[in-house]
């Protein structure tokens, strides 16, 4: 009978060691991922995200009409996402705003391979429109970017026209994740 008793203990002992060892692991893997997605999704692949990159760069350069990212240093884009970049209007007056984005050049870092009309393709929308803008409000002229699963590490560069005068350019490079950010985010 003894024996029993202690067979029985055993397993009670062992099946709450079990669910406790699940609980922490569940636990575990729900802070991991927490933290790894917090710490690694750094690319801004949304229009709120964009939105907030310009209202910064309109606080950085104040009195601006016109901001657009990309233009004060290279802004990444991250291959099979949806990139969202463009430019932002915040006149004194009420104010129409004709833009035209072209894409200058686009070529494959080390190999200078000019890839300029493959990322064409990579831009589902059209790059020309009206904005129309007051004082004390932002408007935005926005597209998106999304470069296939393969893209290379690429540098675009891209004009924008806004009513009729050429802007500085923007610049961006097309940048891997890395293996752990896919997988975890």
């Amino acid at each position: 009978m003894k024996n029993k008793k202690a067979a029985f203990e055993m397993s009670i002992t062992t099946i709450i060691i079990i669910v406790i060892g699940v609980v922490m692991l569940i636990f575990g893997m729900v802070f991991v991922r927490t933290i790894m997605c917090g710490a690694l999704n750094i690319a801004a692949t949304t229009l709120e995200g964009a939105q907030g990159e310009i209202n910064k760069l309109f606080g950085e350069q104040a009195g601006e009409e016109v901001v657009c990212m990309g233009t004060k240093g290279t802004m990444d884009i991250i291959p099979n996402r949806y990139n969202v970049v463009g430019c932002g209007f915040s006149p004194d007056i009420n104010k129409d705003f004709e833009y035209t984005f072209t894409i200058e050049s686009a070529f494959i870092v080390g190999t200078n391979q000019d890839i300029k009309n493959e990322v064409k393709t990579w831009i589902p929308e059209t790059l020309t429109g009206t904005v129309k803008a007051g004082p004390g409000e932002t408007s935005y002229a926005t597209f998106g970017i999304h470069p296939p699963k393969d893209a290379q590490h690429a540098i675009i560069v891209i004009k924008p026209t806004i009513n009729g005068v050429d802007k500085t350019k923007m610049r961006f490079e097309v940048r891997r994740v890395g293996w752990l950010q896919q997988t975890v985010c």
